[in-house]
C-alpha cells in the first residue's frame, strides 16, 4: 500500500497576512515543483529556508515546514519532524491559518499512521476532513479521506476503504486540473487499485495502476512511477505470470532506491522475498527479506516489520538456523501484540451495545425522538425545546445548545432553544449572508473542534450567544428543501473530538427539530386555510351587501314609477266608462306621463337585471375551477360593474385599457377573485375617508403572456410596508377591520394561475403587475 503523503503546499493560503513577502512565496512555489520531481534535492533547501525563516510570516514558515515534511517522508526521515509539526499545529489554530491546520493534520495522521497508531491517526485525519468541510471547492479533503481508506485497509475493510476513496474522487472531480489535482490523482488511483487487487478484482486493479502510473508521469512524480510498477508486479504475481513480476518487482525495487523511497524498497523487497519462496530460491528470500526489515525498521513501520519478522522466520527455520527462526517468531509475536494493543479502544467500543446495564447516546436519543409534543403554537414550540435541554445536554456531554428558527420565511433566524424566548438579534443576511448561504447549499452538517478555525467565525463573534472557544456541530434544519433553522451543539473545550456517535446524535437531533417545526408549520397552514376560506367568504359578503344597496335603488324606482302607471291607468278606465271626462290636451298629457313612467320602470328593471347578471357571474366564477376562454375587456367590465356601487360611494373613478380583441383562457373565477381583492384593498387603504380618486386597469399581451397593470393614485405603501405586503395576515389596519389576507391572496391565486403578482414603484399611490399565460397553462395549473 502506498505512502498517503501530504498535498504539495503549491497554493497559497487563502486570507494571509499582508505582511507576506513575495519572494518568499516565489520561492515556496518553486520548492513546491522541486519537491514533486527530486525530493533529495529539495530537502535540504526546505532546511536552508527554514533556518533562514525567523523574518517571514507563519503562514509562510509553515508552508516551509509542510514543503519540508513532503520531501522528508519520501526519503523516510519524517519521523523527527514529529514534535516541530505538533508545535506548529498549536500556532496555526491560535492564528485560525485553517488551511494550514487542516493540511498539519493530515500530516501528524500521516505519521502516525506509519507508526500503527491508528486511533491517533484517525483522530487527525478526521479533523481533517472536519475542517476541508468548512473550504468549499479545495482539495483539503482528499489526502485525509484517502488516509481514512488506508486505515480501512489496514483493519481489512477493504468495501469501506473502496467507498472512501470513491468519496474522494468525486472531490477530485470539482477542483482544477493544476499540479496538487493531478498529484491527489495519481495517489487516489494508487489506492484504488490497491482495493481492487485486495477484493481480488485484478483486471479492474491493473487498470487503475496503470491510470495513476500515467498521472505519476504527467507530473515527473518518480515515486509514484515505481510504486504503480511494483503494483503491477503484484498484479502478475497473483495472475500466475512469475516472470513478468520478478521482473517489474526489480525494477520498481531500483527505481525506489534511485529516489530514495524507503517505504517502497521494503515493500518490494517483501515481494521479492515472496517470489523467491515461490522459487524455492532461499539464499535469496533470506536476502530479501533481511533487507526489508532493516528497511521497515528505518521507517518506525510496525506492520511491515511484523510481516518481515514472520517471513524470516519461516526461512530460518527451513534454513536450519532455528535460534534465529524463533528470535524473528517472538519478535513478530511482540510487535502483534503491540499492534492489537494499538487498536484495542476501537474494538472495545464495539462492545458497548452489548451493556445492558447502560443505554447508550443513539438509545436514549430514539427515546427522546418518540417522546409526543403538541406544537400548535410558537410558545408550545419553545415550551418543547426546553423541556429537552438537558436530555441532550446529558446525552451528548454539551455545554450548549441553540435552535435559530426562521419563523417569517425571510432569512432571519432568532434563537429559540435557551430561555424560552428569542433574542433581540439573530442571524440575518445582512451580517451573516455568506454563512447562511454556506448551510443553505450543504447537506452535512458542519463540525468544528476549534472555534478559531471557523470560516464565519468573525462575523458570527458579533451575534448574540457568540462562542469565542471550544468546539460545536452545526445542523441545518430544512423544511420543503428550504432553510428554515440552524442547530447548534456546543462544547467549552477542544480536548475531546468530535465522534461518529456526536454526529449521529446530532442527526437525530435534527430531525426531531425538524418535526416540531413542521408541527407548528401545518398547524398554522391549517389556520391560514381557515382565514382564506373567511376572508373568501367575507368578501362575497361585502360583495352581495354592495349589490343590495345597489340594487334596491333602481327597483325602488321601478315600483314607485309601476305605482304611478298604475294610478294611470286607473283614470283612463274612469274616462273610458264615462265616469271622467279628459280634454284632449289632458288625455295627451296622461299618455306622455305613462310613457315616462314606463320608460323608468323598464330603465331600472334593465338596470337591476344586469347588475344580478354580473353578479352571479362572478358569484359562479368565484367557485368555479374550470378554464375558460374569456374576452377580457367584457369580463373586466363584469368585474368592475359588480363593485360600481363601493366605488361610487367613495367616490373613486375606474379607467380600464384593454383593447377588444384581446382574449386569454383562465379560470375566470381566480382571477376575478385577484381584481376583487385588489379594488377592495384599494377602497380599504388607498383613500382615506371622502377622498375620492382613480383605479386604473391596462391589460395587454406580451408574447405568450397576458399582462394586467393595477393602480390607484392613493396614499401607496411605505417602505416597510412593501417588504411584507404579501405575507400572510400583514395588515396596516390591524384591529380596524384588516385581515392581512388580501394580497396574500392575490399573490397566492397568481401563482395558482401559473403567473406573477410583483409590485411596481409608481410615482404616487399603489402599483400591481399581473403577469398571467394568454393560453391553458394556467387551466393546468389550477387544475
Amino acid at each position: 500500500m502506498q505512502q498517503n503523503q501530504p498535498s504539495p503546499p503549491a497554493e497559497q493560503q487563502a486570507g494571509a497576512p499582508a505582511c507576506d513577502d513575495a519572494e518568499a512565496a516565489r520561492l515556496i512555489h518553486a520548492l513546491a515543483y522541486a519537491g514533486m520531481r527530486h525530493p533529495r534535492c529539495a530537502l535540504p533547501l526546505y532546511e536552508h529556508a527554514l533556518q533562514r525563516a525567523q523574518d517571514l510570516t507563519l503562514l509562510r514558515r509553515l508552508q516551509l515546514l509542510q514543503g519540508l515534511f513532503f520531501s522528508s517522508e519520501r526519503l523516510g526521515r519524517a519521523a523527527p519532524l514529529r514534535p516541530a509539526l505538533q508545535q506548529a499545529l498549536v500556532e496555526a489554530q491560535d492564528a485560525g491559518l485553517i488551511r494550514q491546520v487542516t493540511r498539519l493534520h493530515e500530516n501528524l495522521g500521516r505519521l502516525c499512521y506509519q507508526a500503527a497508531e491508528y486511533q491517533e491517526a484517525s483522530a487527525h485525519w478526521s479533523e481533517a476532513l472536519d475542517l476541508a468541510a468548512l473550504q468549499p471547492g479545495s482539495l483539503e479533503g482528499v489526502g485525509p479521506c484517502i488516509g481514512l481508506a488506508q486505515l480501512h485497509f489496514a483493519l481489512g475493510d477493504w468495501q469501506t476503504g473502496q467507498h472512501l476513496l470513491l468519496d474522494a474522487q468525486s472531490q477530485l472531480r470539482s477542483g482544477a486540473p493544476r499540479l496538487a489535482a493531478r498529484y491527489l490523482q495519481a495517489k487516489l488511483l494508487l489506492n484504488l487499485g490497491v482495493a481492487q487487487y485486495n477484493r481480488a478484482e485484478y483486471a479492474q486493479a491493473r487498470a487503475s495502476f496503470e491510470q495513476g502510473q500515467q498521472w505519476a508521469r504527467s507530473i515527473g512524480h518518480r515515486d509514484y512511477v515505481a510504486e504503480s510498477q511494483w503494483h503491477l508486479a503484484r498484479c502478475a504475481q497473483a495472475s500466475g505470470e512469475e516472470s513478468a513480476a520478478r521482473r517489474l518487482c526489480e525494477q520498481a525495487l531500483q527505481s525506489a532506491h534511485r529516489c530514495g523511497y524507503l517505504w517502497l524498497e521494503a515493500m518490494a523487497s517483501a515481494t521479492l522475498t515472496e517470489l523467491a519462496m515461490e522459487d524455492q530460491d532461499w539464499a535469496q528470500a533470506i536476502r530479501s527479506g533481511e533487507q526489508a526489515l532493516a528497511l521497515a525498521r528505518s521507517l518506525g513501520a510496525r506492520r511491515q516489520q511484523s510481516s518481515a519478522h514472520k517471513a524470516l522466520a519461516q526461512l530460518y527455520q527451513h534454513a536450519g538456523r532455528l535460534g534465529e527462526a524463533l528470535d524473528q517468531l517472538w519478535q513478530h509475536q511482540a510487535l502483534e501484540a503491540e499492534l492489537y494493543r494499538l487498536s484495542l479502544p476501537e474494538r472495545l467500543s464495539a462492545l458497548v451495545r452489548f451493556d445492558h446495564l447502560r443505554q447508550g447516546p443513539e438509545e436514549r436519543m430514539l427515546a427522546l425522538s418518540n417522546q409526543h409534543f403538541s406544537v400548535e403554537t410558537p410558545e408550545d414550540l419553545r415550551l418543547a425545546l426546553l423541556q429537552m435541554r438537558e436530555q441532550v445536554l446529558a446525552i451528548m456531554s454539551l455545554d450548549d445548545w441553540t435552535v435559530w428558527w426562521d419563523e417569517g420565511s425571510q432569512q432571519q433566524f432568532l434563537s429559540i432553544a435557551q430561555a424560552g424566548k428569542p433574542d433581540d438579534e439573530g442571524l440575518d443576511p445582512e451580517h451573516c449572508g455568506a454563512y447562511l448561504q454556506l448551510l443553505a447549499d450543504t447537506h452535512e452538517p458542519l463540525v468544528i473542534r476549534d472555534m478559531r478555525l471557523h470560516p464565519y467565525g468573525a462575523a458570527l463573534l458579533q451575534r448574540p450567544r457568540a462562542q469565542r472557544q471550544g468546539g460545536r456541530i452545526e445542523v441545518p434544519l430544512r423544511l420543503q428543501q428550504q432553510l428554515r433553522g440552524i442547530l447548534w451543539l456546543q462544547r467549552e473545550g477542544i480536548e475531546r473530538a468530535w465522534t461518529r456517535e456526536d454526529l449521529l446524535s446530532a442527526s437525530h437531533l435534527a430531525k426531531i427539530c425538524e418535526r416540531l417545526l413542521l408541527s407548528l408549520d401545518l398547524t398554522r397552514a391549517k389556520a391560514a386555510r381557515q382565514e382564506l376560506e373567511q376572508e373568501k367568504f367575507a368578501s362575497l359578503g361585502r360583495m352581495v351587501a354592495s349589490i343590495a344597496h345597489d340594487v334596491n335603488t333602481p327597483i325602488g324606482v321601478a315600483i314607485t314609477a309601476a305605482s304611478g302607471v298604475a294610478d294611470h291607468a286607473r283614470r283612463l278606465g274612469r274616462v273610458a266608462d264615462g265616469s271622467e271626462k279628459l280634454t284632449r290636451s289632458e288625455l295627451q298629457a296622461l299618455a306622455a306621463q305613462l310613457a315616462n313612467a314606463a320608460d323608468l320602470v323598464d330603465r331600472n328593471l334593465q338596470r337591476a337585471a344586469t347588475l344580478m347578471g354580473d353578479f352571479k357571474r362572478i358569484a359562479v366564477d368565484q367557485n368555479a375551477e374550470a378554464p375558460q376562454r374569456l374576452a377580457l375587456k367584457d369580463y373586466l367590465q363584469s368585474v368592475l360593474s359588480v363593485h360600481s356601487p363601493a366605488l361610487r360611494r367613495a367616490r373613486v373613478e375606474c379607467r380600464l385599457e384593454v383593447d377588444d380583441s384581446l382574449q386569454i383562457e383562465t379560470v375566470p373565477g381566480l382571477l376575478s377573485q385577484i381584481l376583487s381583492n385588489l379594488i377592495m384593498n384599494s377602497l380599504t387603504h388607498a383613500f382615506p375617508e371622502g377622498q375620492g380618486g382613480t383605479l386604473s386597469l391596462r391589460a395587454q399581451a406580451c408574447g405568450t403572456l397576458l399582462r394586467i397593470d393595477y393602480a390607484d393614485d392613493g396614499v401607496g405603501l411605505s417602505e416597510a410596508a412593501r417588504a411584507h405586503v404579501f405575507e400572510p395576515f400583514f395588515t396596516t389596519r390591524r384591529g380596524q377591520g384588516g385581515s392581512g389576507l388580501g394580497m396574500y391572496i392575490v399573490d397566492n391565486l397568481a401563482r395558482r394561475l401559473g403567473g406573477q403578482a410583483q409590485l411596481l414603484r409608481p410615482e404616487r399611490g399603489f402599483a400591481l403587475r399581473l403577469e398571467l399565460p394568454l393560453q391553458g397553462a394556467a387551466a393546468a395549473e389550477a387544475r
